[in-house]
C-alpha cells in the first residue's frame, strides 16, 4: 500500500513537471537572447552612478551577455538621471512622501559606431511614506527601493538591447 502511495505522489511530481515544461514557463528575469546580442561593448558616461553600472553589468551577466571592448553592438549609456522630491506634507509642514524618479538615456550602436536603434529611454518612479520621527528606518527603506529601482532600470535596458539587435 505505501509502496502505491509512493508511485501515484511519484507519477503526480512528475506529471506536474512535465506541465510546466511544456507550458514554456520560464523563471522571471530571463529570457532568450539571440547568439548575436550575446557580446555587448558598454559605453558609459562618466558620472554614471555606480550603484546603476553595477546592476547593468550584473543583469547583463545574469542574462549570459559578455562583455567585451570590441563586440558586434555598443550599448551606449548618454544619460542617467536621479531625482527625489517631496510629494506631500503633513499638517506641519514635514514631508510625508517622497517621490523617486530614474531615467536612463541610451542608444544600441554596430561596430561602425552608428546608431541602429535612435534614442531610447527607460524610465521608472516610486513614492514611498517618510516618516521624520524614524528617519534612521526611512532612510535605509529609501536605500533599499533605490537598489530595486537600479535593478529593475537595468533590466528595462537590457531587455530594450536585446529587442533591438534582434
Amino acid at each position: 500500500m505505501t509502496s502505491y502511495r509512493f508511485l501515484c505522489k511519484f507519477m503526480c511530481l512528475m506529471l506536474a513537471t512535465l506541465l510546466i515544461s511544456g507550458c514554456g514557463f520560464k523563471l522571471r528575469g530571463s529570457a532568450d537572447i539571440p547568439e548575436s546580442s550575446r557580446l555587448v561593448t558598454l559605453m558609459l558616461k562618466s558620472g554614471t552612478p555606480t550603484a546603476f553600472e553595477q546592476a547593468l553589468k550584473r543583469t547583463l551577466d545574469q542574462q549570459g551577455i559578455a562583455l567585451l571592448g570590441t563586440a558586434p553592438y555598443q550599448l551606449d549609456i548618454k544619460k542617467v538621471k536621479e531625482n527625489r522630491r517631496s510629494i506631500t506634507l503633513d499638517r506641519k509642514a514635514n514631508v510625508d512622501e517622497y517621490e523617486l524618479l530614474m531615467l536612463v538615456k541610451f542608444e544600441v550602436l554596430n561596430t561602425e559606431g552608428k546608431s541602429i536603434s535612435g534614442p531610447l529611454v527607460a524610465r521608472i518612479e516610486r513614492i514611498y511614506d517618510y516618516d521624520a520621527d524614524a528617519a534612521t528606518a526611512s532612510y535605509t527603506l529609501e536605500k533599499e527601493i533605490r537598489f530595486e529601482m537600479w535593478q529593475s532600470l537595468s533590466e528595462r535596458v537590457v531587455r530594450q538591447f536585446v529587442a533591438q539587435t534582434r
